[in-house]
């Protein structure tokens, strides 16, 4: 079943056509002058279920996820669906048959390509979903309407996961960390599920992570980054740790971050800077708003705290966050920049009037910058709550998808903040730079790590300057939550030929630098990027089955 919106599309022809992204040759005149500086905000399509969750599973396509509730989008059945594939060229979507209740769950890609759903909530038989709280759901990409969610009873988890963190490993596989047993406001330690394991399992039972013993009753959905010397910064509440996995370990207990707990539900976000080879991929974390205590009228935290894993005594740098926000969307720009939209000023996580107060400007974060001149602000803004229950996404072409936001249960559009459906597309200023971007071609499907591989350029400046071109890859990750599970924006080496026309890229080193599976390839000149093209990061070229 699909929802069209070509009338709405055909309406806003003109005002795309404005943008650089839109139309490469087109002169800037005043209005893309002052993209230059605010970027530009959309409202086009909507996604038939509340965006709980979301994944960009390819170039254009983006699998959202719900849990089992009453939605505008009905199933052939007339039953309604909690999970539909959004097309982000038609902005159209495809409803999906899930078969177990996906409540707050969480997913990450395994390397042969497949994305892998883990975890959820009770059963609901108003819309046939049985129990997800022990759930292994696999989704294998497609270029066309045959792909469809699949759903193995005997492949579960050995615990329940409700509020789970997911991390893609080097070994192509993923480690889920934490969660509750069951529903439950904050956790506590009847419902707590102080473990991990892996998919595909490794061992016989689920390890005990004691981090999560400590850090009691904020602990759910904790922020969880794999590092390059292959061991993991583990963060719940106000405490992190960098964790070997592989032998159940704890490498260093790093300091408290100062300030408010960070962690479900007085959630915050949390973003791994970008990694760069001429520092040897030198690990910095940052993390930004959350909340005092689980009141609506509590009010939301205003700091961020950025700490330098290479350092021998890491300590935490505390910033502005410029605004107070709970529940932030962190995302890389294609730049490299991390851009934050969502949020509100007031309350914490949940439902029940629980969300106050929405933060509807975005802000751009320069990591390159020196404290005090890092943060971007004045940009365009929305003028639709997205607390609760919302996501964003990086799209190939530089844009940010924003979707979601339903702090109200059962869904309810005409409620104070009402459930939404509706999709944003963000421009930032990067887009609006420059009347003309890179372009590439040539790009493999498939690179395996430590080699070369060669794509063409094109650049349409007259006078070109090697120093202003950077390569990168990008992994979007699984949003929700404000957590985006498995986000990475690594730089690489390269080398451009004398005409400007060729590059040579030297692929990450090992996988610990970039896990294996999905990436997007971007070239940058001054600034600007050209749009992404997906390609496959591996260790055989065998490993990929999709």
């Amino acid at each position: 079943m699909k929802i069209s919106l070509s009338a709405l599309i055909v309406s806003l022809t003109f005002v795309c056509a404005q943008s650089p992204f839109f139309d490469q040759e087109e002169k800037l005149d005043q209005t893309l002058k002052k993209f230059q500086v605010t970027g530009k905000m959309e409202q086009i399509g909507r996604t038939g279920v509340p965006a709980m969750h979301a994944v960009l599973l390819n170039e254009k396509s983006i699998l959202i996820i719900d849990k089992a509730e009453e939605n505008e989008a009905k199933l052939d059945s007339g039953v309604s669906a909690y999970s539909t594939l959004y097309d982000t060229e038609t902005n159209e979507y495809r409803t999906l048959l899930l078969e177990t209740n996906t409540f707050c769950s969480a997913g990450g890609f395994l390397g042969n390509g497949t994305f892998i759903s883990t975890g959820g909530a009770e059963s609901r038989s108003k819309w046939k979903a049985g129990r997800g709280h022990q759930s292994i759901r696999h989704f294998k990409p497609c270029s066309d309407s045959s792909c469809f969610w699949q759903e193995f009873p005997t492949g579960k988890m050995y615990s329940n996961r409700w509020y789970p963190t997911v991390e893609q490993l080097p070994d192509g596989d993923l480690i889920i960390i934490g969660g509750s047993n069951a529903g439950t406001k904050y956790n506590t330690v009847a419902k707590n599920t102080p473990s991990y394991e892996f998919w595909p399992p490794r061992t016989d039972e689920p390890i005990q992570l004691d981090l999560l013993l400590h850090t009691l009753p904020y602990n759910l959905y904790p922020f969880v980054f794999l590092l390059p010397d292959g061991n993991l910064f583990i963060f719940a509440s106000t405490k992190s740790i960098i964790y070997d996995y592989n032998n159940h370990t704890v490498v260093k207990e790093l300091p408290r971050m100062p300030g408010v707990p960070r962690s479900y539900p007085l959630t915050g976000g949390a973003v791994m800077l970008p990694l760069r080879p001429e520092n040897n991929y030198n690990v910095e974390i940052l993390i930004c708003g959350g909340s005092a205590s689980p009141k609506a009228t509590s009010e939301a935290d205003d700091t961020c705290g950025k700490i330098n894993l290479g350092h021998d005594k890491p300590t935490w740098e505390m910033d502005t966050f410029i605004h107070k926000r709970v529940m932030p969307d962190g995302v890389f720009g294609s730049d490299g920049s991390i851009i934050w939209v969502n949020g509100c000023q007031r309350g914490y996580a949940g439902y029940k009037d629980a969300n106050h107060d929405p933060t509807f400007d975005p802000l751009i974060y320069h990591p390159e910058k020196p404290i005090g001149s890092r943060w971007q602000q004045g940009l365009a803004n929305t003028d639709i709550a997205r607390m609760y229950h919302s996501v964003a996404l990086t799209l190939p072409d530089g844009r940010i998808w924003i979707a979601g936001s339903n702090s109200v249960d059962p869904p309810d559009i005409h409620a104070h903040y009402p459930t939404e459906y509706r999709v944003e597309y963000y421009s930032p200023p990067y887009l609006f730079k420059s009347n003309t971007r890179p372009k590439i071609s040539h790009v493999p499907r498939i690179v395996t790590y430590d080699t070369q591989f060669n794509i063409l350029l094109h650049l349409q400046e007259t006078e070109k300057d090697m120093d202003k071109i950077q390569v990168a890859m990008l992994r979007p990750g699984f949003s929700t939550h404000s957590m985006h599970m498995s986000q990475r924006y690594v730089f690489l080496l390269f080398e451009v030929s004398e005409d400007f026309q060729a590059i040579t890229i030297n692929s990450p080193p090992n996988p610990n630098i970039f896990p294996p599976g999905q990436a997007f390839l971007i070239v940058l000149y001054d600034g600007v990027p050209c749009k992404a093209a997906e390609f496959f990061i591996e260790k055989e070229e065998k490993d990929l089955k999709i």
